[in-house]
Parts: structure tokens; sequence; C-alpha cells
């Protein structure tokens, strides 16, 4: 491991985890730090926007998942890259980022938060290694934030008949795409895959009523493997 390269996520987070699988395409080693229970109160203190990822490396320190990534790209340009050089290849790879990031995020918060067993297992996984007080507290804590945060997107307003039913249109779509090259965009790995990819891999993991709706799309579930 590199002590001189620390993510500071939230393991819970796709945004930390679309992160650690750049790091790891770039083949650049890295350690963690967790914040897990409690020790999310010293999230504030690491940048001014007070929220995860957050990237110390080069004396650096670079919040927010898509600067992180073009920072990567830009410092280091002869390791795998993360965004294309070709720019209309390039554009396509930035539209996937983006639509991952502000919309397919908000569908991953929404089972998250509105199924008991998501819930549950993201607060499992945000806590552990924490005293079992620190789960009472941060359970009912993590649900009114992520609630705020999906209804005033709007995604919480939404019939959650409508909410589903677009979401398995969303994995369709995935699913068309990524049986042309196995990618999203191109013939090979890129930022795109990363994202979308570590928002779905965060349902997978902690939504019983989603996951096989997931893996049951046969070009989804061998991409999730190989990233």
């Amino acid at each position: 491991m590199n002590h001189d390269v620390v993510l500071h996520q939230w393991e819970i987070s796709p945004f930390c985890q679309k992160v650690a699988k750049a790091l790891h395409h770039k083949g650049i080693a890295f350690d963690t730090v967790n914040y897990n229970g409690a020790l999310g109160a010293k999230v504030m203190g690491l940048s001014k926007v007070g929220k995860l990822p957050v990237l110390d490396m080069n004396g650096q320190r670079i919040q927010d998942s898509t600067r992180i990534a073009r920072y990567l790209d830009d410092t280091y340009p002869d390791l795998p890259r993360l965004y294309p050089l070709d720019t209309q290849q390039k554009a396509l790879v930035e539209l996937w980022e983006d639509w991952s990031d502000e919309l397919l995020y908000f569908y991953e918060g929404y089972f998250r938060v509105n199924d008991p067993v998501a819930l549950d297992a993201a607060v499992a996984v945000s806590s552990a290694g924490r005293p079992a007080f620190e789960r009472r507290i941060l359970k009912p804590l993590f649900k009114a934030t992520l609630s705020i945060q999906v209804f005033m997107q709007g995604t919480g307003r939404m019939a959650k008949a409508d909410i589903e039913a677009e979401f398995l249109r969303h994995l369709d779509r995935i699913n068309l795409v990524l049986s042309t090259t196995g990618w999203l965009v191109g013939s090979e790995k890129t930022i795109a895959d990363m994202a979308v990819g570590a928002q779905l891999a965060e349902v997978v993991r902690t939504s019983d009523a989603m996951r096989p709706q997931v893996l049951s799309r046969p070009h989804i579930a061998q991409w999730l493997q190989t990233l």
C-alpha cells in the first residue's frame, strides 16, 4: 500500500467506490480511511464541501469523484486512461458519468432508504467496526438524510411502482449498450463503466429486492464482475 496516497471514504458510497476503481485501473496503490459511525463527524474537516470522497495525493487534497478522476488522468496520462483521448468518445463517457452521478444515484438511494433490508445492510456496512450504540444512532440519521436528498431531487416524490419500472428500463438500456463491446463506450473500460458500475454494485450489495433484477441482465452481471 502507498501511504502517500490516501482515499478518505464512506465505504458504502458509490462515489468513493468509483474513485477506488479508478485508482485500481491506474495501478496506483493507496490506503483507505473509512469514516464509519461517529467517525463521520470528522468529514467536515476534510474539505470545504464537507463530503467524501477526498483523495490525498502528491501533497494535494482533492474532493469530488469526477474532479479526482480528471486529476488522475491529467497527472498520470501514461497510465491506463479513465477518459478516452478521442474527443467524441470522451464526450460520451462524460455524459454517462454525469448521468450516473446525478440521476442513477437517486434510484440507488431510493431503494436503500425505502427497503428495510437494504437500509439495515447499508447501516451495517457504514458502522462496521464501531460500537453497537452508534448503529442505533446512525440508522435514523442515515435514513432522514437520504430521504431528504431523494425527495428534494424528485425521485422520492414518484410512486413506488413508477420508480421501479423506470429503473428496470434503465437496466435494460445499460444491458443493451453493453451487448456490443462489453463496455459502455468504445472497446475499453472507462470512468463511465466505473461510475455506473459503482452505483449498481451498491444496489446488488444491499437490496434484496433489486439484486435479482440487476443480475438477471446477463451483460450487466458479467460486466460487474470485471469492475
